[in-house]
């Protein structure tokens, strides 16, 4: 699948994707906050990035998007990713959580 995520959003958005999760990561090391799901698309049902093994889910029921409906969705998770919305809600979630000393 992974080949397959290449193939749709090409290597920049595929990798700003390993990014994403990288920064949860980072956060959940400095605050102490266990974040797992990234969201990529907020109108129901909600797709989600999964921090744990990197796939593409759908939230209600956690299992991986087939190949359909990873194209059919494409346009908007690659809408989403490229005008910083996924980045904004990553933040927004951030700015909720006190800090080290705070």
């Amino acid at each position: 699948m992974k080949k397959k995520l290449r193939e749709i959003f090409g290597d920049d958005l595929t990798n700003y994707l390993e990014l994403l999760r990288a920064k949860l990561a980072f956060a959940e090391e400095i605050y102490g906050v266990k974040m797992n799901y990234i969201p990529l698309i907020i109108e129901e049902p909600i797709v989600i990035l999964d921090k744990r093994d990197g796939k593409i889910k759908w939230l209600k029921n956690k299992k991986e998007l087939t190949e359909e409906e990873l194209q059919k969705l494409s346009e908007k998770m690659k809408r989403n990713l490229e005008s910083g919305f996924v980045e904004a809600l990553l933040a927004m979630n951030m700015s909720c959580i006190n800090g080290p000393g705070e």
